[in-house]
């Protein structure tokens, strides 16, 4: 049974102790200074699809280090410093310990995303609205990647350990566009949808309705994981 008055504890602590570690503070201040540097090397007649290449690549690393990242860190300190087992065992259910982690590290990553979107600069390029719409649902996939990792994780060290290669979900596309495993395995991933949906309001302007399935589907499995992993930890309640 969920509990909004528990989720919303949960989630006033987790927002008010989020900056104070700076293991995972540092990640979204870093987004939007990465947005705000690469926007200055722009020549000032760059074509639409230049500036949204430059959003499609920060955002992405934004899902991933603030959102997949922190979302990992955060669980993993909770382990460490043997808090989450005490929050599970105090009636704290798992769709009340999910959704608060989830709605703390959701509102951190979404609000770089919208930073960033700002800081680049493309409002004229890219609708505000289904710029949101599409971020965020990606965000709430990264973020649900991210709770799996921090579960199989015994401290901080070892979340960035198994976090960082995510990061290549992003590189190895932009170095290698038309390679087999691109076109036929990472193009199920999340990211290359946001990525193509980005591109694809850039140039027609227009939404993909059947990409934003494929994010969805993407949470539905990463819930499934983080499942799973939840129930082999032992920190079912």
């Amino acid at each position: 049974m969920i509990s909004f008055r528990k989720i919303n504890a949960l989630y006033n602590k987790q927002m008010k102790n989020f900056f104070n570690n700076p293991f995972v503070a540092f990640a979204p201040v870093l987004m939007v200074g990465l947005a705000y540097l690469n926007s200055t090397v722009l020549p000032y007649d760059a074509e639409p699809v230049q500036y949204a290449s430059m959003l499609i690549m920060v955002v992405l690393m934004n899902v991933l280090m603030t959102g997949a990242f922190t979302m990992s860190c955060l669980i993993a300190e909770e382990k460490e410093k043997f808090t989450l087992n005490v929050l599970i065992t105090s009636t704290v259910s798992v769709m009340d310990f999910l959704i608060s982690n989830i709605l703390t590290v959701a509102t951190i990553t979404i609000t770089a995303n919208v930073l960033i979107y700002i800081v680049i600069g493309v409002g004229d390029i890219i609708p505000f609205v289904p710029f949101l719409l599409i971020s965020s649902l990606g965000t709430v996939a990264g973020i649900t990647l991210g709770a799996s990792l921090g579960l199989l994780s015994k401290n901080q060290a070892a979340a960035s350990a198994i976090s960082t290669p995510l990061f290549a979900i992003v590189i190895i596309p932009m170095f290698f566009p038309d390679n087999f495993f691109v076109d036929n395995v990472l193009y199920y991933v999340f990211t290359e949808q946001i990525a193509h949906m980005l591109i694809n309001l850039a140039r027609y302007g227009e939404m993909q309705l059947f990409r934003l399935a494929i994010i969805a589907a993407n949470f539905v499995v990463l819930a499934a994981v983080f499942a799973i992993c939840y129930k082999k930890r032992g920190l079912e309640s």
